[in-house]
C-alpha cells in the first residue's frame, strides 16, 4: 500500500509541476525553503498554486523515505542500491529545486531537475514491483527483455526533451502539424527548431519502434504473451501524439500540456512495467 501511495503522490506531483509551469507560476514563492518569508504565505492564486506543488513535494517526499526505508530492509545484496539510490536522488532534487527558484527557473537547471523527478517516479516504480520477498527481479541479457530496457531509456530522453522543448520556450516553434514551418524536414534546423523538430521525430521513431514490437508479437514465442500490454502501449501513444496536435491548437494551453504529461508518464510506466514483469519472470 505504501508503494502504491508514494507511486500516485510521485505521479501527482509531477502532473501539478506542469501546470505550475503552464500558469507560470514558478516564481510565486520567489524563495525557499519558505514562501515570502512565512509559512503561510498572504492569499495570492499563483502564490498558492506553487505552495501547493511544495506541499505535495513534501508529501510525496514522506512516502518515498518509507518505502526506500522498507525495501533497503527487504532487499539483499545488490538490490539495496535501489532504494539507497531513490533516497539519494531525492535529497539532490529537494536541493535542486531551492537553486532553481533562487536562480529563477533557468532553462537547463530546470531540464536536469525533471529528468530527476523522472527517475525517482520510475524507481519508485521499480520498488512497488519488486517487493523483495515474492517477487524478485531475475536479470538476464535475452534480447526481448533488453528490447524494452532500451525502449524505457527512450521514452525516458523523450520526456526529458519534452521538458526542453517547454522551458526553452520552443513549444510553438513549429505551429503546423504534420509539418514545420511548411517543411516536412526545415531547412534550417538550428535553436528552437531544431528542438522541437527533434521531439516530433522522436516521437515518429519510438511509435515506429512499438508498432514493429507489436508486429513481432505474433511472429515470437517470447513476446507473444506482451501483446496486450505492447498493443495499450501503442494506443497511449497514439493518443499522445493527438495530445501534442491539440497543443498547438491550444497554444501551449495549460491544461493540455498536463495531460501530455500525465499520458508520457503513463506510458513510460507501461513499458517499465512490462520490463519489470520479465525480470520477475523465473526463466532465464
Amino acid at each position: 500500500m505504501i508503494a502504491k501511495i508514494a507511486v500516485f503522490f510521485l505521479f501527482l506531483l509531477l502532473v501539478w509541476g506542469n501546470i505550475v509551469a503552464g500558469l507560470k507560476a514558478g516564481l510565486g514563492c520567489p524563495d525557499w525553503p519558505l514562501c515570502h518569508g512565512r509559512v503561510l504565505p498572504p492569499f495570492r492564486l499563483d502564490i498558492y498554486i506553487e505552495l501547493t506543488h511544495r506541499i505535495l513535494g513534501a508529501v510525496a517526499s514522506t512516502f518515498l523515505i518509507i518505502l526506500s526505508f522498507k525495501r533497503f530492509r527487504d532487499y539483499s545484496r545488490g538490490a539495496k542500491v535501489i532504494p539507497f539510490l531513490a533516497a539519494l536522488l531525492l535529497i539532490v532534487q529537494i536541493v535542486l529545486g531551492g537553486i532553481v527558484v533562487l536562480l529563477e527557473l533557468p532553462v537547463d537547471l530546470t531540464t536536469v531537475h525533471f529528468a530527476n523527478a523522472i527517475l525517482i517516479f520510475s524507481l519508485a516504480l521499480y520498488m512497488a514491483f519488486f517487493d523483495g520477498k515474492e517477487k524478485k527481479p531475475v536479470f538476464s541479457v535475452r534480447s526481448y527483455r533488453i528490447i524494452f530496457l532500451l525502449l524505457g531509456l527512450m521514452v525516458f530522453s523523450q520526456a526529458v526533451l519534452g521538458a526542453y522543448v517547454r522551458h526553452s520556450g520552443a513549444g510553438l516553434t513549429c505551429p503546423d502539424f504534420p509539418k514545420c514551418l511548411g517543411y516536412w524536414i526545415p531547412p534550417e534546423l538550428s535553436g528552437t527548431v531544431l528542438t522541437h523538430f527533434s521531439h516530433r521525430t522522436f516521437a515518429y521513431i519510438i511509435f515506429t519502434i512499438v508498432f514493429a514490437i507489436f508486429i513481432s508479437t505474433f511472429l515470437s514465442s517470447d513476446l507473444r504473451r506482451n501483446r496486450s500490454k505492447v498493443l495499450i502501449l501503442l494506443g497511449l501513444i497514439v493518443v499522445q501524439i493527438m495530445i501534442g496536435v491539440g497543443i498547438l491548437h491550444s497554444k501551449l494551453y495549460f491544461l493540455t500540456t498536463a495531460i501530455h504529461l500525465a499520458v508520457a508518464l503513463l506510458i513510460l510506466s507501461a513499458v517499465l512495467y512490462t520490463w519489470f514483469q520479465e525480470m520477475g519472470e523465473n526463466r532465464v
